[in-house]
């Protein structure tokens, strides 16, 4: 077809994608329609290099012949094959490309009118209807035997609610009061001071020694809690200033 012709701005739906006779371990054609006003191409990838074996691409439109010729010329590169399809009007297309050990790819789609939404393309199967309880599985005295898989997902399910909800309040003045890092059902509180020079303010922190006495919670959470207020502080009180965490304090300059 020439520049000249006629645009046709209908979308593409594409159908089957076949193989007839092709070797079990061969892939399919990939195929892809890109489309936006004024211009539109649909792309075809070929499972292996087109001067593999590769023969004859047809393009028919029904029964009309669109397109025929060698293979090897409507190549881009060793494996894409690129089709303008804005000239092309609409009507039910296959595309076929032999390959001379005997089998070929077919192809077939839809081009729509102009302005004609496409069918929707069907919904998802319904989920399975599980209508008995979990297993409960028990030991050879009837003890019951926990689920590991069950019990880690809630621990981690309640882990993420627990940091989205985690929050600071602040007690006292910019001079000296106490930050209480409220984690759920715990609160921790950290004590924190004015300063001189360039430093502006600074944070207690237990150091790691005494980190689990003081604070009630475990060591490994430690660089988690200490980054989460030292971050928050900044973001409430200091967005400007810099910050610094040391084996004890988090300090502001």
């Amino acid at each position: 077809m020439s520049e000249d012709a006629e645009a046709h701005e209908g979308q593409i739906i594409i159908g089957d994608i076949a193989s007839p006779d092709a070797p079990a371990d061969l892939a399919p054609l990939t195929v892809k329609f890109v489309h936006y006003p004024g211009a539109q191409q649909l792309i075809l990838w070929l499972p292996r290099p087109g001067y593999q074996g590769y023969e004859t691409l047809t393009v028919r439109r029904g029964d009309e012949v669109v397109e025929q010729g060698p293979v090897e010329s409507r190549l881009n590169g060793s494996v894409q094959i690129l089709f303008y399809t804005l000239p092309w009007p609409p009507g039910e297309y296959t595309i076929s490309i032999t390959n001379k050990d005997g089998f070929q790819h077919e192809l077939r789609f839809r081009k729509f009118e102009p302005g004609k939404e496409p069918p929707p393309p069907p919904p998802p199967p319904p989920e399975p209807v599980i209508d008995h309880p979990p297993i409960v599985y028990r030991d050879g005295f009837g003890n019951l035997i926990p689920n590991a898989d069950l019990d880690l997902r809630e621990k981690v399910l309640a882990d993420v609610a627990r940091k989205f909800s985690r929050r600071l309040e602040y007690e006292g003045n910019y001079r000296a009061g106490t930050i209480h890092l409220i984690d759920g059902e715990r609160r921790i509180s950290f004590f924190h001071e004015m300063c001189g020079g360039d430093m502006k303010f600074t944070i207690d922190i237990p150091p790691v020694e005494h980190w689990e006495a003081r604070t009630g919670t475990p060591l490994s959470e430690r660089d988690d809690i200490i980054d989460f207020v030292a971050r928050r502080v900044k973001q409430d009180q200091a967005p400007s200033w810099t910050y610094k965490i040391t084996h004890n304090s988090i300090d502001f300059y």
